[in-house]
């Protein structure tokens, strides 16, 4: 029994050598099915750090209002723009909020040296880079006296420079916004890349509000108000307060449906979260399947050398092997192939995620719970549709075997 037992291993993987174009045939089955495994956790799990990545640049512990006219308008209700007495209020009344940053979007032509870039001109205070996190590659933000004196400065993302500066330094220089803004750059923010739906983060130039009234006026109201909490735990909490302060503001009643909309990027996360894993588990399954169809590929293998091994098999029978070593010896026949794709799929899936993840730019994640899950399945699935063969071939009778040609 034990020189049986030891036989085994060894005479599995000499009869797949014996077969290699058949054996080969096997091992690509499962090795797709593996591989297409790997590489689909990997897919998922990557492309959710990516999108989670996007919102964390744009900063998650926000609130942000922006009006919104809807039924209101459809039911000729009077709608208000978002003002400075809005604000005041929020700043004012809240308990729960750290900042209230006014915004003004508005696309203008910029010029430098002939040069000319259509962007969007962002009209803001100072705390609005650290509210998104944003880093300065060269110079600084400006501050509370420019808003104060209405400075002619700006702040330019990185895609502004090097439309109108190339590589060279921007600091200092002057661009002229909409054809009557003269402003000076007294800084550059660090660049973000582009967001989930493809826009360019970094083509933005920044301006003091105070500034942007000057020339162009606030009287349209705000484009929005980023509001930041005290703490993230109290961002439920800060959002009803808020709604609950620009509905008396705007002098709605209790019931009607609102002017304005208060959203945040960490609702978009969790709804991103809930999709990513939802497509995650589909993914997975469809993986699943691929390996079904390599163990069933494993199976009719199996039961075509048992056909044409019945002669050998006979012989095995006759000179003292039993049922449960000719069974054994198939299993271990079937778990060597299973092992060979096994190894060959990780190696290619591995391959596949890593490449995927260079031309999609997003994080390479491979998950050792992802292998060892497919390796798993792939190991139990060998084993489960090589036994019928097996059983099969154990279940011969030696002296028909033995009369098989």
């Amino acid at each position: 029994m034990t020189a049986w037992r030891s036989e085994g291993p060894r005479s599995a993987v000499q009869v797949l050598a014996r077969y290699p174009g058949r054996s080969a045939l096997t091992v690509l089955g499962l090795a797709i099915g593996v591989a297409a495994f790997i590489a689909m956790v990997s897919f998922g799990e990557g492309a959710r750090l990516s999108v989670l990545a996007q919102f964390q640049t744009l900063g998650t512990n926000l609130l942000v209002v922006t009006p919104w006219a809807g039924q209101r308008q459809a039911l000729q209700q009077p709608t208000q723009p978002l003002t400075d007495l809005d604000v005041t209020a929020l700043r004012r009344e809240s308990t729960t909020l750290a900042d209230v940053v006014p915004v003004v979007r508005l696309e203008q032509d910029t010029a430098r040296d002939g040069l000319h870039h259509w962007i969007r001109l962002q009209a803001t205070l100072p705390a609005f880079a650290r509210l998104h996190q944003w880093s300065l590659s060269a110079g600084g933000m400006f501050d509370g006296v420019d808003v104060a004196q209405r400075a002619k400065v700006c702040v330019l993302g990185a895609t502004p420079v090097r439309a109108l500066f190339g590589d060279s330094d921007p600091l200092g220089e002057v661009v002229t916004i909409g054809g009557v803004l003269l402003c000076r750059v007294v800084g550059v923010l660090a660049p973000k890349g582009y967001s989930t739906g493809g826009d360019d983060i970094d083509d933005l130039i920044l301006l003091p509000i105070t500034t942007f009234d000057a020339y162009w006026g606030t009287a349209a109201g705000y484009s929005r108000l980023e509001l930041q909490p005290s703490r993230a735990a109290l961002m439920d909490a800060a959002k009803g307060e808020v709604t609950e302060i620009l509905f008396r503001t705007h002098r709605i009643d209790e019931g009607q449906e609102g002017d304005f909309h208060v959203t945040s990027p960490l609702e978009v996360v969790r709804a991103v979260e809930k999709t990513s894993g939802i497509l995650t588990g589909l993914l997975r399954g469809i993986a699943a399947v691929s390996l079904l169809v390599g163990g069933i590929g494993i199976m009719n293998i199996q039961l075509v050398s048992v056909a044409e091994r019945t002669r050998e098999i006979g012989i095995r029978a006759a000179i003292g092997a039993s049922p449960a070593q000719i069974l054994s010896q198939f299993l271990w026949e079937g778990l060597a192939l299973t092992v060979v794709g096994a190894a060959a799929g990780i190696a290619l899936g591995l391959a596949i995620a890593s490449a995927t993840a260079e031309v999609m730019h997003w994080p390479r994640v491979i998950s050792a719970s992802g292998i060892a899950g497919a390796t798993g399945f792939a190991l139990g699935v060998g084993l489960v549709f090589g036994f019928l063969p097996a059983r099969r071939a154990a279940g011969l009778d030696p002296i028909e075997a033995l009369r098989h040609e």
